[in-house]
Parts: structure tokens; C-alpha cells; sequence
């Protein structure tokens, strides 16, 4: 049996249907890496891109390849069709990062950078006010590093391990592979990792690091390092490999981040070194990834450094939340800015 039901009923029906469509808000955000290959950036991706989703947020995620350039233009897209949210992990962040939170001003689209670090211009509240980054002390896995390698060297009696100062020099030859001088993070691990060390063995009063050679600019590859420590093997051989005229040989690898570490262990295994067991150089990273910590328990990497993917991406999903709500970024978390003028949050 049909039922009329009257005209205006209808209407009325109609109104409070198109509030409930209207009221409706879809969130999505724009994600773009530096480089899909970077296995710790990769952690992030995915931890992110489940964080995102769990808030009700649909990413979309471009890899920039490590090319400014394609980013860049990935980022112009976005913008020219109005997205919602940049969350931009940057190739080139000191160069773009200016430029990149200026086109999304005049756009009015937030910008959350993460991970490489932006300028502090990129993000300072009274010029960018919808503009903040997520990441980590740029300085403070350096001197972590620092930690580890001191306490590998050092002995409960206060002396050099025999272990590791393996020609029994009374010092500990090093090469470096480091990451772009552009890149805050490199800087400091660089930097803070010897200086660390270095301060706890004259505490001990006990000789400084030995710095073979210029540091090495690998970019975060595995396989670059790889072809460098091939080069330093070439040049300064190992310990017991008879160039005393170069001290002794490498005794000590530090790196940036793992996957350099696993490139450069990867070279020495080709000279029956670090296979777990047997001669073995002092390797130390940086992130704690899967293959890093697999290669501490297997014996061939010394030590690494933790960076908290998932404490990164729990944070970033915490303020698009927010941002894309309405809110202020940092409304009902216990997050707080590196001060009230640069909006960075440090994980």
C-alpha cells in the first residue's frame, strides 16, 4: 500500500538531507619523501601512512627519488589542486624549505615538514603560522654515537680494549661516512660522534680518535658506502694487513645512519672481515632499523643509534589530525614547540 506524504514534508526532508551531506568533511593530506629507498624513511612511510588512515585522514604518498626538482613539481601539483595538507619530507630542505612553506602560505595550505630539517625561517610562527616540523635533535645521535664507541673502547680498568686497538698503537683509527654537508642531521653526527668519544677517552687520558683520511660523503646509500670503504680499504688497509706507514690500518667505521654502516660492512666481509666471528673493525649507524639490529646480533656491527619511526609518525598523523579539524597543531597532545617564535616539535 503506497502512503502520500505531504509536499512539505518532502521539503523539509530534502533541507535536513543536504545539511548531512554538507557537514561531511573528507580529511586527506599530501605526503612527500625524499626517497623511498632510505630504509629508515621507509619505517616512517609506513607507520605514517597507518597513523594517517587510523585518524580518518587518506594520504597520498610521492616518492621524490632524491631529485629536488621532480619534488618540487610534486609539490607545485598538489598545490594547483588545492590539497588539503603538504606534509613534506624534503630532498633538498635548506635550499626549498623557504620556498616550499611560502607557496603553501599563498595558497592557504598547512605545511607539516619532517624528518630533514627545515630553516628556522620555514617555520617561524609570526610569518608562517600554518607551517611546523617534525624531527629530532639534528645533534643528539651524534653524541650518542660518541657513547657507544667510548664504552666499546674503553675498558672496566679505565684502558684502550686490546680488542679494538688491534695493532696495539695505544689509538683507534676511524674513517667516516657521513651525508650532504646541507643536511642538519649529518652535520651532527659528524661532528658530536667523534667530539664524544673523543672527550671520554681524555677523561680517561687516553689518546684521541685517528681520523684516516677526509670523511666521505656516501649520501645515506648502503651501496655508495660500499664503493668507499672499498676506496679506504685500498688506501689504509686493515689491522694486520702490514701498512704500518698508515697507522696501523682502519680500526674503527662511523656512519650516519645504518645503511651506510651495512655498506661499509659489506666491503670489509669481502676481506674476511666482520662475518660475526673473527677479525672484525668497529662499525657504528645510526637508526636501529631491522637489517642494522640483524647485523648486531649476528656480530658483525658494533652499534647503532634508535630513531623512534613510529614516535615520528604518531606525532605527524597527532597534528594533521588537528590542523585538518580545525585545531591548533598542538591542541590536546603533550607536544611542545622548540620555543613560542619556530614552531618544531623534536621527537
Amino acid at each position: 500500500m503506497k502512503k502520500l506524504i505531504p509536499a512539505a514534508a518532502l521539503v523539509f526532508g530534502a533541507l535536513l538531507a543536504g545539511c548531512t551531506t554538507t557537514s561531511a568533511v573528507t580529511k586527506t593530506a599530501d605526503v612527500f619523501i625524499y626517497q623511498y629507498s632510505d630504509t629508515y624513511i621507509g619505517t616512517v612511510r609506513t607507520a605514517l601512512d597507518t597513523d594517517l588512515k587510523a585518524k580518518g585522514i587518506t594520504p597520498t604518498f610521492q616518492d621524490g627519488a632524491g631529485n629536488s626538482s621532480t619534488q618540487i613539481q610534486q609539490i607545485d601539483n598538489a598545490i594547483a589542486a588545492k590539497s588539503k595538507l603538504l606534509i613534506p619530507n624534503l630532498v633538498e630542505q635548506t635550499a626549498t624549505g623557504l620556498s616550499v612553506a611560502t607557496k603553501a602560505k599563498a595558497a592557504n595550505i598547512p605545511a607539516i615538514f619532517f624528518n630533514r630539517e627545515v630553516p628556522d625561517a620555514a617555520v617561524t610562527s609570526s610569518t608562517f603560522p600554518d607551517a611546523c616540523f617534525v624531527g629530532t635533535d639534528p645533534d643528539q645521535a651524534g653524541y650518542m654515537q660518541g657513547d657507544i664507541i667510548a664504552g666499546g673502547l674503553i675498558t672496566a680498568a679505565g684502558g684502550l680494549s686490546e680488542t679494538w686497538d688491534q695493532n696495539k698503537d695505544g689509538f683507534i683509527s676511524y674513517v667516516m661516512l657521513r651525508a650532504d654537508e646541507s643536511n642538519a642531521e649529518a652535520n651532527g653526527r659528524t661532528k658530536y660522534s667523534v667530539q664524544e668519544a673523543n672527550t671520554k677517552l681524555a677523561a680517561k687520558s687516553l689518546s684521541a680518535l685517528n681520523h684516516l683520511g677526509a670523511d666521505f660523503n656516501a649520501g645515506w646509500s648502503k651501496d655508495t658506502a660500499k664503493t668507499a670503504m672499498d676506496g679506504f680499504i685500498t688506501t689504509y688497509g686493515l689491522p694486520g694487513s702490514g701498512k704500518d706507514d698508515k697507522k696501523g690500518g682502519i680500526e674503527l667505521v662511523i656512519a650516519n645512519n645504518d645503511d651506510m654502516a651495512l655498506g661499509a660492512i659489506q666491503s670489509l666481509q669481502g676481506y674476511n672481515f666482520n662475518k660475526g666471528s673473527g677479525s672484525t673493525v668497529m662499525v657504528v649507524g645510526v637508526d636501529a632499523t631491522a637489517a642494522g639490529k640483524a647485523a648486531i646480533d649476528s656480530g658483525s656491527m658494533f652499534g647503532t643509534v634508535k630513531q623512534d619511526a613510529e614516535a615520528m609518525a604518531t606525532c605527524i598523523a597527532a597534528l594533521a589530525d588537528n590542523k585538518l579539524s580545525g585545531k591548533d597543531y598542538l591542541a590536546g597532545t603533550d607536544y611542545k614547540w622548540d620555543s613560542t617564535t619556530v614552531h618544531k616539535v623534536r621527537i
